[in-house]
């Protein structure tokens, strides 16, 4: 499968996953979880699911805290969780969930203005080459790699929270 192949297959799966999640703060760790077992059952690559750091401009959008400790089924995790997460496919990043956050009533109005300077306030999500984020002062430092139980965990949790609007083409 060529680069340009990936991105457009993972780029229908983007639209089927923010048009059927709803709008909420800290979904990064479900929406994520979906769009990496929806490359792994379809594709014929390894999608990496990641937890870890965010910095635009030098400036810290996201710190890390490991997830691992806190995984169980019974508690939802938005609200007791400080990190970022998002899927990896060689040096491509998906990030679906990165615009919601940062423009929402939730984020800084100095960190809104960094990804404004970046990117146009009606973005959806964000998929691009690592060294090009770099390039641009996006930078997507892993630090923990998920395995596929642990997507399990978000995405019974995402369902069990109500936070997909009918979801069946899992």
């Amino acid at each position: 499968m060529t680069r340009k192949e990936l991105v457009h297959e993972v780029l229908y799966m983007a639209e089927d996953i923010t048009k059927k999640f709803k709008p909420v703060d800290g979904s990064c760790l479900y929406m994520s979880a979906i769009l990496a077992a929806m490359i792994s059952d379809n594709l014929s690559v390894e999608p990496r699911l990641v937890t870890g750091s965010l910095s635009v401009a030098g400036s810290k959008v996201f710190s890390h805290q490991p997830i691992k400790p806190a995984l169980n089924q019974k508690s939802g995790l938005i609200a007791q969780w400080d990190g970022h997460s998002w899927v990896e496919v060689d040096d491509l990043i998906f990030d679906l969930s990165i615009f919601r956050t940062v423009f929402s009533e939730v984020a800084t109005p100095r960190i809104q203005s960094l990804f404004e300077a970046r990117f146009d306030r009606g973005t959806a999500y964000l998929i691009g080459q690592k060294s090009t984020l770099i390039e641009m002062g996006i930078e997507y430092t892993p630090l923990e790699l998920l395995s596929d139980d642990d997507a399990t965990i978000f995405i019974q949790n995402a369902d069990r929270l109500g936070l997909i609007n009918s979801y069946q083409s899992i």
